[in-house]
C-alpha cells in the first residue's frame, strides 16, 4: 500500500495559504475518487482509502501544525506497515517556481520542518516527494512570512494548474515509477 500524505497546518486561517498547496493536492486526489475523508483514532490523521492508478493507497492529512506532522504520520505508517519507499508526501517547496511540481526520493528537507518532523518519526529520509512549487519570497520577505499567506488571486489560475498537475504527477508517479515519472512532469 502507498501512503500518501498532504502536509499544511490545520483550520480555516491556513487553509489558502502556501505552506499548504500539499494539503490542497490531497484534497484533490480525494475528491477526484469521490471520497471522503474519516479519522484515523490511532494516529489523529484525516484519512481516505482510495485506488490511485490501481494500486491500494490511503490519502493522509495530519490535523496538527506542519512542524509537529511526523507525531501523526509515523505512528499512521507503522500502523500500516509502510515502509519509506512507499510514502509519498505532497508538500511546498520555495525553491521551484510557482507552478512547476518535482519529483525526488531521499536527500534532505531544506529547512522543511515538516519534511524534517516525518524523517525523525519513520527514522529515513528515503521517501518519495512530491515538491510543488510555491517560489521564493519577494524582496527580504521573510520566507516564514511568505509561506503563511494566502496565494494572492492574480495567481489563482497558477494554483488551480498546480494542483491538477500534483494530482496528475502522483499519480504517473505511482503507475510508472520515479524516473519515467520524472521524465514526464520535469518538462512540464
Amino acid at each position: 500500500m502507498k501512503l500518501i500524505v498532504g502536509l499544511g497546518n490545520p483550520g480555516p486561517k491556513y487553509e489558502k495559504t502556501r505552506h499548504n498547496i500539499g494539503a490542497m493536492v490531497a484534497d484533490g486526489l480525494v475528491a477526484s475518487a469521490g471520497e471522503r475523508w474519516k479519522l484515523h483514532k490511532k494516529s489523529g490523521a484525516q484519512v481516505a482509502p482510495l485506488t490511485v492508478a490501481g494500486h491500494q493507497a490511503l490519502v493522509a492529512k495530519p490535523r496538527v501544525y506542519m512542524n509537529e506532522a511526523g507525531r501523526q504520520i509515523g505512528p499512521l505508517a507503522k500502523f500500516y506497515s509502510v515502509p519509506p519507499g512507499d510514502l509519498i508526501v505532497l508538500h511546498d517547496e520555495l525553491d521551484i517556481d510557482l507552478g512547476l511540481v518535482r519529483l525526488k526520493q531521499g536527500g534532505g528537507e531544506g529547512g522543511h520542518n515538516g519534511l524534517r518532523s516525518i524523517s525523525q518519526s519513520i527514522g529515513s529520509r528515503d521517501y518519495h516527494r512530491v515538491r510543488l512549487g510555491i517560489g521564493r519570497p519577494p524582496g527580504r520577505q521573510d520566507p516564514a512570512d511568505f509561506v503563511l499567506k494566502p496565494f494572492p488571486s492574480a495567481a489563482r489560475a497558477d494554483v488551480e494548474l498546480l494542483i491538477a498537475h500534483g494530482i496528475d504527477a502522483t499519480e504517473m508517479l505511482i503507475s510508472q515509477g520515479l524516473e519515467a515519472a520524472q521524465n514526464v512532469v520535469h518538462t512540464w
